[in-house]
C-alpha cells in the first residue's frame, strides 16, 4: 500500500462522492477509483458502500480512517521536521479558533506571535467550539485556542490545556441605555429588553438566569444568538438590546466608551478561561512547541 492510496482514501471518505473527491485531488475519478480498489484489495475488506450519489464507509472503513489520520499526521510531523532540521523552513503552524475568542483574543495572540516568531508559517482555521476538537483529534489542527472552562475541555483527560487568560460574564450595553440609570438592577428587569448572547452559551449557564433567555415566557423581548461579536456589535451600539459575554471579547469596547457594564445585583458568578488546547498523546511539531511557549509566557 502506497501513501497516496491513503490520501485518496481520507479524500473520499471526507467528501463522500468520487466526482467531488478526485477534483480535491486534481485526478481523475478513474484513477481515484482504481486507488480505492487497489486498497480495497491489499487490506482484504471492503470500505465503502456505494450508490449512484454517494459513498458511504464501512465498518471496515471507519477503522481504517482512524489509523490513516494519524499515518498522515505522523508524515506530516516528519516532513516539518526534515525541513525544520534542514534549514529550509521554520515551520508551519495549523491552528483553529473559536468564533468568540477568534474575535479579538486570537487576533491580539497572533499579533504578537508573528512578531515573537516571524518566520513561521500561520494558518487559521475558525469554527465553532464543537467542531475543534474533531478537527484537532483527525489531524487537521496542530491545536486550538478558545474558551476551556465553560466548555469543559479543562477537564478531558485527553487534551492538554494552556492557560492564557481568565474573565467573567458579564452584562453589556451602550452608555445611553435606559437601565444604565438603574441604581438597583436585578436580572428580572432584563427581560423587558432584548438580549444577545454566545450562541455556544450552555444550559447549565442559561439555568442561571430562571426564564431570562426562555423564548416561550409571557413577553418574551427576542433573544439572539450569535458566533462572532462583530456580527452584533452595531446592534449594541445604537439599539436597546443587552449583550451577555465575556468582558475580555469586549475590553476595546469599554475602554473607548462605546460600551458600558451593567451594574446587575444578582449577577451569577460566571468564571471564563481561554487558552490553547491540543491532543496529549500527539507530538507536536516544532512550530505548535514554538507557540505553546510563546503562550505559556504571555497572557492577559
Amino acid at each position: 500500500m502506497e501513501l497516496r492510496h491513503i490520501k485518496h482514501f481520507v479524500a473520499l471518505a471526507e467528501c463522500k462522492s468520487f466526482s467531488v473527491a478526485a477534483d480535491k485531488l486534481a485526478i481523475t475519478q478513474p484513477s481515484l477509483t482504481r486507488s480505492i480498489q487497489k486498497m480495497e484489495q491489499n487490506l482484504g475488506v471492503q470500505l465503502f458502500t456505494r450508490d449512484s450519489r454517494h459513498v458511504k464507509l464501512t465498518f471496515h472503513g471507519d477503522l481504517v480512517l482512524k489509523h490513516s489520520d494519524k499515518i498522515l499526521n505522523g508524515v506530516h510531523l516528519l516532513e516539518s521536521d526534515i525541513k525544520v532540521n534542514s534549514g529550509k523552513s521554520s515551520g508551519k503552524l495549523v491552528i483553529g479558533g473559536g468564533t468568540l475568542a477568534s474575535s479579538n483574543i486570537l487576533s491580539e495572540i497572533l499579533s504578537e506571535f508573528s512578531r515573537y516568531s516571524p518566520s513561521i508559517s500561520v494558518e487559521l482555521r475558525t469554527r465553532d467550539v464543537s467542531e475543534l476538537s474533531e478537527l484537532l483529534s483527525r489531524g487537521k489542527l496542530d491545536l486550538f485556542v478558545s474558551e476551556t472552562k465553560v466548555t469543559g475541555f479543562d477537564q478531558r483527560d485527553d487534551l492538554e490545556v494552556i492557560n492564557y487568560c481568565h474573565s467573567s460574564g458579564v452584562f453589556c450595553c451602550r452608555p445611553e441605555h435606559p437601565l444604565v440609570r438603574e441604581a438597583n438592577l436585578y436580572t428580572p428587569r432584563l427581560k423587558d429588553f432584548p438580549i444577545a448572547l454566545p450562541r455556544a452559551t450552555t444550559h447549565e449557564i442559561e439555568n442561571l438566569f430562571g426564564d431570562l433567555f426562555d423564548s416561550s415566557r409571557q413577553a418574551f423581548s427576542g433573544l439572539l444568538r450569535f458566533e462572532i461579536f462583530q456580527s452584533i456589535r452595531l446592534l449594541l451600539y445604537n439599539s436597546d438590546m443587552i449583550g451577555l459575554l465575556p468582558q475580555v471579547i469586549i475590553e476595546d469596547e469599554l475602554k473607548a466608551g462605546r460600551l458600558v457594564l451593567l451594574k446587575v445585583q444578582d449577577m451569577p458568578n460566571i468564571k471564563v478561561d481561554y487558552g490553547a488546547v491540543y491532543l496529549k498523546s500527539r507530538a507536536l511539531t516544532p512550530a505548535a512547541k514554538e507557540f505553546i511557549s510563546f503562550i505559556g509566557t504571555t497572557g492577559c
